[in-house]
């Protein structure tokens, strides 16, 4: 049976998103990802965000070669070049949004740039696309935002849908810990006008052991009710320590395993926004939530919020 922690006494638990990194490879995906950074910007009144691209380390050794000059002079121009299509795109969401971002170029694997950059910052708030613009890469070193899913120490937000309007529907999956706590606190927090829903998988571990007992159907029954009936009880106490207040609220528990359960779930019910609590007291635990975190990055149409440990 899953547990229920209740927070800490005197521990923080508001989520601000007042200093955002919005990672760009400058493709026509990515431009989702800068749009939705820009309406954060706008509903969190965040006047504090940078513009981050990412170049191949080689770059400038090529530029070099072709423009038969040193690697400061060809270093100097690519950042120049990056420089200014990074300009044009903060330009553009000024116009659009009315909003003020920061440029930055750097050269390297662009997860751990990513990463270094967050750090430096000390960003509330990391927003990426979801694939980039070049194929090859993503399927010869893997799709960065799965990396940084797992790298990242700040809310890493993955942006896959052309953004209209703020977040109105979001998923919180929970399993009672602390880590789902601090996501429940997050969804709160990033659309404070949206509907929430809070989704328990429920795992009654010992029906395969009566199955195989031949216990009858009505013992069984009996045993799941029960489980279901103590699940909702958690539910119900984990929701009334956030103090939601007048928040819109659904409540959902459903038999399987994590991964399963919230695929199918955001696949029947479309939420604009799933928000993911990541494990970090196991390897054990990373990997599991790690199978839930990639398949609602790669398997579910919703933008994707996750929330480090």
């Amino acid at each position: 049976m899953t547990r229920y922690d209740s927070p800490r006494r005197g521990e923080k638990s508001m989520h601000v998103f007042n200093r955002l990194l919005v990672a760009t490879d400058c493709s026509d995906r990515a431009e989702r990802a800068e749009a939705r950074a820009a309406l954060l910007m706008q509903e969190h009144k965040c006047d504090d965000a940078e513009l981050l691209t990412v170049r191949e380390r080689g770059e400038p050794e090529i530029l070099a070669r072709i423009m038969n000059s040193s690697i400061e002079s060809a270093t100097a121009l690519a950042t120049e070049n990056a420089g200014q299509a990074l300009a044009a795109r903060a330009e553009l969401l000024r116009e659009s949004y009315g909003v003020q971002l920061n440029c930055q170029v750097r050269f390297g694997r662009p997860a751990p740039e990513i990463v270094a950059r967050a750090d430096e910052l000390q960003a509330d708030l990391v927003v990426v696309g979801a694939h980039g613009g070049n194929f090859f890469s993503d399927v010869l070193l893997g799709n960065t935002a799965d990396k940084l899913a797992h790298l990242c120490k700040a809310p890493l937000l993955v942006v896959k849908n052309e953004p209209s309007q703020a977040y109105q529907r979001i998923l919180v999956p929970v399993d009672f810990s602390d880590d789902s706590r601090r996501a429940a606190e997050a969804a709160l927090a990033i659309a404070p006008q949206a509907q929430i829903t809070f989704l328990h998988a429920l795992e009654v571990f010992f029906e395969g052991k009566m199955h195989y007992a031949n216990v009858s159907r009505d013992i069984i029954d009996e045993y799941q009710m029960k489980a279901f009936e103590e699940a909702w009880e958690q539910l119900n106490r984990f929701i009334s320590a956030l103090d939601p207040g007048e928040r819109r609220m659904q409540r959902t528990i459903t038999f399987g395993l994590p991964g399963p359960v919230v695929r199918d779930h955001a696949k029947a019910t479309r939420p604009d926004l799933i928000v993911l609590g990541k494990h970090g007291r196991s390897r054990l635990a990373d990997m599991i939530l790690g199978s839930v975190t990639r398949d609602a990055i790669d398997q579910t149409d919703s933008d994707v919020l996750v929330i480090p440990s």
